[in-house]
């Protein structure tokens, strides 16, 4: 047994929200008292509360057990384990339960306040001795924070921070499509690369919302392709071609039109005709900024 296990108690094993159930079922040859089914969040929070062990990856499930209590055994789905919304949640969770265990003293040979900042480190990259200093740090931070896979921490977006912005782990999670659908439309209206993610602000009018799309997925032309084409289908069948667009719209959904395409049409019949004739030979250029005809 850990020396966390003999040194903290089990009131947050208690009330962590969890299917549990007494089972016969072990990991090796060392049975479990109870197994609990976890959720990604709560993945996540016990990692970050004194970690996680005996980790064993099966076709479709991890199983392992609670670094705090290793008698009590947990299964999660593999599929949503590596959600990085997900894990910011879960740590965000995890870190005020850490500080409660970080003293005054950085000498002390307290194990689980030594135990409690190395999670700190570990999941923040900071290293404060005191739980004062660490205490200020998270209260400063803690809404402005977004976890890195490319830097293996959390990380204070320094823009959000500066403007006040708090970062939602509730987020709209967007496809590469749906991102590349909005940036057409000028719905994007911030947007900057934190990590693995895109990070920005959409307005759908009247509506605001913040989203993250993976940094990488944006590569895939394909996806933009699609979004584009989306975008200018909308913008031409919603917009041009509807009774309702009213003058005052009209200059804005022109220019919204030729950004996404090569002519420069001044009306709105001459950029009907151009999309009656060539919206199914549309591609996406060999610089990727615009819609060309094939």
């Amino acid at each position: 047994m850990s020396a966390a296990t003999a040194i903290l108690p089990l009131l947050l094993l208690v009330a962590a929200p969890a299917a549990a159930q007494s089972v016969r079922e072990g990991i090796g040859d060392v049975p479990c008292r109870e197994v609990r089914i976890l959720d990604a969040t709560q993945y996540w929070f016990w990692d970050g509360y004194f970690g996680l062990v005996d980790l064993h990856d099966l076709p479709y499930e991890r199983w392992g057990r609670l670094g705090v209590d290793p008698s009590i055994c947990f299964r999660v789905a593999l599929v949503v384990v590596n959600d990085a919304q997900r894990r910011t949640a879960g740590y965000r969770l995890a870190i005020p339960e850490l500080l409660k265990w970080v003293g005054e003293d950085p000498g002390s040979d307290d194990q689980s306040s030594k135990l409690a900042r190395a999670q700190l480190r570990r999941i923040t990259g900071h290293d404060f001795e005191r739980q004062s200093d660490w205490t200020a740090w998270w209260e400063e931070h803690q809404a402005y924070v977004l976890w890195s896979d490319a830097n293996g921490r959390l990380e204070v977006v320094s823009e959000a921070h500066d403007a006040g912005e708090v970062l939602s782990h509730q987020a709209l999670l967007l496809e590469a499509e749906e991102y590349w659908f909005y940036a057409g439309r000028g719905w994007v209206t911030a947007s900057q690369a934190v990590g693995d993610f895109v990070l920005g602000s959409l307005s759908i009018p009247p509506h605001g919302y913040s989203f993250r799309v993976q940094r990488t997925r944006l590569d895939d032309r394909g996806a933009k392709e699609r979004g584009y084409r989306r975008a200018l289908e909308n913008l031409i069948v919603d917009g041009l071609l509807s009774p309702e667009l009213g003058d005052g719209r009209l200059h804005s959904v022109l220019e919204r039109v030729a950004a996404l395409t090569e002519p420069d049409f001044a009306d709105r019949d001459s950029w009907v005709e151009w999309w009656e004739s060539n919206r199914q030979r549309l591609v996406l250029s060999a610089d990727g900024d615009r819609l060309v005809v094939r």
